[in-house]
């Protein structure tokens, strides 16, 4: 199947990236250059990827069209103590909705990390030996921001041929989160919705790409500005293809 291989992003300067990745997050060094660095958990993991640019600090809204990265872990509780130790300032972990078991961070160029349990609430799974965070560790969401869901489930399903894993409601929030991928994988419920599936999907070795469907019709999604610190847009690989297939923030801007 194809791959997302990670999202790729332009920042002023590498400064503390390689300490924490690396030394807190647990990834490994991918590939650094002058201008380019990526770090990811493994080989057959996606990777992040900074491209260093004369570009303004990144300074994130509310609505802004690319929203995190999403990290899955065995044992939150285990990790966010472990970053907690050494300095870091993160929420404190918490059950949202029939969704997950989270907390989140943000990197030092001001990108937004959400940490989520493979489980519910409760249900931490034991963490191999090894780095307290990358032993257990998945780089598994890329969560962008739309409001016409029809075209973004045209693009993502047609154009680009994903399918479409779970679909989550959150009424009271006004949003609707919406998974896609390559995979071939049967759901432990077909039914798109069904809460049942939720801990199997974040339990998956790959990476999905995250929609928030903001169904308020007075709401706008802030697009992406190429001047400025942020987003660049994702890669990902076909399963023939060696080199992976770029796919630009100018190619997703007809979706925010």
């Amino acid at each position: 199947m194809n791959s997302i291989t990670g999202p790729h992003f332009r920042v002023q300067s590498f400064t503390g990236l390689s300490d924490f990745y690396g030394d807190l997050l647990g990834m490994k060094a991918i590939a650094t250059g002058n201008n380019s660095t990526a770090f990811g958990y493994s080989s057959k993991q996606s990777h992040v990827e900074f491209h260093r640019a004369e570009v303004a600090p990144y300074q994130p809204q509310a609505n802004d069209f690319y929203w995190k990265i999403g990290i899955t872990l065995r044992d939150l509780d285990a990790a966010v103590g472990y970053l907690r130790d050494r300095g870091l300032t993160l929420l404190d972990p918490y059950q949202f909705r029939d969704i997950g078991y989270m907390s989140k961070l943000t990197d030092p160029n001001g990108f937004s990390i959400e940490l989520l349990q493979q489980g519910f609430a409760g249900k931490a799974k034991p963490v191999n030996q090894g780095h307290p965070i990358g032993s257990q560790a998945t780089l598994a969401h890329i969560t962008l921001r739309v409001t016409d869901i029809a075209t973004a489930k045209s693009y993502f399903e047609e154009t680009l041929g994903m399918r479409l894993m779970s679909v989550q409601p959150v009424e009271d929030f006004g949003f609707c989160l919406y998974f896609y991928t390559w995979s071939d994988e049967p759901l432990p419920d077909p039914e798109l919705r069904s809460v049942s599936n939720r801990e199997w999907l974040w339990a998956r070795p790959y990476t999905f790409i995250e929609l928030q469907h903001l169904e308020k019709p007075d709401i706008s999604v802030n697009k992406s500005v190429l001047s400025d610190s942020g987003f660049e847009g994702f890669g990902y690989r076909q399963r023939t293809g060696d080199k992976p297939i770029f796919v630009h923030v100018s190619d997703l801007s007809h979706l925010s």
